[in-house]
């Protein structure tokens, strides 16, 4: 019997199996994703009675927001809009001082977010100090990528291979 007949059939049931395992493969254990709320000031370091303003996003479109502060003070609810964001302005007493969170609370989804502000004093002539935030992870996981392009790869590769001996055993 030649060679390639003998390796035509296993040939065929590896593609098959291959592209049985891409057309039938499911990420293992993947619970369904929920954005994390977020929320930011427009300045970390305000001063006592100012206004700041106070966005958030990540709430579910349509929600009303609870916003409140740490020390008790609690602010009008605001709405999100389609996106789930939110901007409102938020007014600080004017005898607070110290580091203090302001908090969002979705009413319908429980969604919390806080964000940490430093008062300075109205006659606090100190600079704001500046903030950093990480950079945000905008790769992707290319091992599964890979993987599959490799198996492909030898896949491939192994038609070929018995496509030239078939047509040298012809």
């Amino acid at each position: 019997m030649p060679a390639s007949k003998r390796l035509r059939t296993p040939l065929i049931v590896m593609f098959g199996v291959i592209m049985a395992m891409v057309a039938f493969a499911t990420p293992a254990n993947a619970a369904s994703y929920v954005t994390q709320p977020t929320t930011s000031v427009s300045n970390q370091s305000p001063t006592a009675g100012s206004n700041l303003t106070f966005c958030g996003q990540g709430f579910l479109p349509g929600e009303t927001v609870a916003i409140t502060l740490d020390n008790g003070t609690k602010y009008p609810s605001v709405a999100t809009g389609t996106s789930g964001a939110f901007c409102t302005v938020v007014v600080l007493g004017a005898s607070l001082t110290g580091t203090h969170t302001l908090t969002a609370t979705g009413l319908t989804s429980g969604r919390t977010s806080s964000t940490t502000i430093k008062v300075l004093g109205v006659s606090a002539s100190a600079a704001p100090t500046p903030t950093t935030s990480g950079l945000a992870f905008t790769g992707a996981n290319a091992i599964a990528i890979g993987g599959l392009g490799g198996l492909l790869l030898l896949g491939g590769g192994a038609l070929v291979i018995a496509g030239r001996r078939r047509k040298v055993n012809a």
